[in-house]
């Protein structure tokens, strides 16, 4: 029996590019269904070991995978592109090179490719027989960032403990006590360092609003290393859970927001975790 045509591109062991795409789509259904959201080229090139960020060619074959297969097995007829997923790190956007997709694309504006790429995102993140593809493609679903090293160094108790406790971590803190705007929150009436929770555990910025919304907040320093902001998003999931505990037995019900914020940039790995847990970052915070 042949071989469909969406398995033998992808099982042309001679083109590189079909290797490359092999890699690639697991990680971008794992984006559309984990992440849900857009990363940048040289992210995706990092994530599978590509040496460059240069892989148009291989996004258009992907393109050509996707395109074969709806038109060989009708049951994946409205499956969308995965594409749109990938954006240059300036303009937020795919390039122009998305026309291979979108034909019109690169004669659109600025606005309207955002809106475009809105919505195929959208219909990529709610498309529900991502797990299907992969099967049909024989391909083996990738399972996140690999983690491990900063999760055994938290473990281990040997993270960088003095980026939790040093004066950088003490001046941002104080930096976000004073300026809650400069990482979205408005409408303060209230607010607190190093505010204690009932487990014992204390917040390092405590803010309600004047409706009721209780956010806790944690900071990294620009000295924390990635297994201590790791741990500062496994502390949000904590402080949010013993936010909602307290409220609970009083029987109140307002919102509770845990968030995370960080002096310099949320590696890669470490945002696919705050993501799929739904804890919201701030990064690249300067103090003024």
């Amino acid at each position: 029996m042949k071989e469909p045509k969406y398995l033998s591109i992808l099982h042309n062991s001679s083109s590189k590019n079909a290797m490359w795409a092999c890699k690639m789509i697991p990680v971008l259904i794992y984006w559309a269904t984990v992440s849900k959201s857009p990363h940048t080229y040289s992210e995706l090139s990092k994530e599978v070991g590509h040496h460059t960020d240069q892989i148009g060619r291989v996004l258009g074959l992907i393109d050509d995978v996707f395109k074969a297969l709806k038109k060989a097995c009708p049951e994946f007829k409205d499956m969308p592109t995965l594409n749109c997923l990938v954006i240059n790190k300036t303009t937020k956007l795919p390039s122009n090179g998305f026309d291979y997709v979108s034909h019109d694309y690169s004669s659109l504006t600025d606005e309207q490719k955002n809106d475009q790429m809105k919505r195929l995102n959208s219909e990529a993140y709610y498309y529900d027989r991502w797990q299907d593809v992969l099967d049909e493609l024989e391909l083996t679903p990738y399972n996140g960032p690999d983690n491990k090293v900063y999760e055994n160094t938290i473990r281990k108790g040997t993270y960088s403990k003095h980026g939790s406790e040093g004066i950088k971590h003490k001046a941002l803190k104080e930096y976000i006590y004073d300026h809650p705007e400069c990482i979205g929150i408005k409408n303060v009436k209230h607010k607190e360092i190093e505010h204690i929770l009932l487990s014992g555990d204390r917040l390092d910025v405590y803010f309600i609003l004047k409706d009721d919304t209780q956010i806790a907040v944690e900071v990294k320093s620009s000295i924390s290393d990635n297994a201590d902001i790791l741990r500062g998003v496994y502390q949000c999931v904590k402080y949010n859970a013993i936010l909602n505990a307290e409220q609970s037995v009083k029987g109140m019900h307002c919102p509770i927001k845990a968030l995370l914020v960080l002096e310099g940039k949320m590696p890669m790995s470490i945002a696919s975790d705050a993501i799929a847990l739904h804890i919201n970052f701030k990064e690249n915070i300067k103090l003024i």
